[in-house]
């Protein structure tokens, strides 16, 4: 019985095609999105030194979001719809601390481009997410 079960569940997984937009499109979010948890975790000083007004707390929440967004990156690898959402909560966390930080208006909204790309990018496939 086992046995039906997995080669039922790897061929659902099988027949997702994810296509290569949506391939490249994710691995770009995740190796972007650890090397920004790495520059703001591990090389903080060089972000303090570019925006010296700027709360050194703040890059310690960048870094984490980073990698935030790294595992949710790995779960949309893995066709989970709410790895979606929580990916488009995390950038709506950065548009408002950009604000807070007065990086300006567009920086804070360009924060927000990435989950649209990724919604247009994935809106094909979307009945594949579970």
């Amino acid at each position: 019985m086992s046995e039906t079960f997995e080669s039922s569940a790897s061929q659902k997984v099988k027949s997702k095609k994810r296509g290569k937009l949506l391939t490249y499109w994710l691995v770009s979010m995740l190796l972007g999105n650890i090397v920004i948890a790495l520059y703001y975790l591990l090389w903080n000083s060089a972000a303090i030194t570019v925006s010296p007004n700027t709360p050194s707390w703040i890059f310690y929440i960048y870094g984490i979001i980073g990698l935030a967004n790294a595992t949710f990156t790995i779960f949309l690898l893995r066709w989970k719809k709410w790895a979606f959402f929580a990916y488009c909560g995390s950038a709506t966390v950065v548009a408002v601390l950009n604000l807070l930080v007065a990086t300006g208006t567009p920086v804070a909204t360009s924060s927000l481009a990435g989950p649209a790309i990724l919604y247009l990018i994935l809106r094909s496939r979307w009945s594949l997410l579970e």
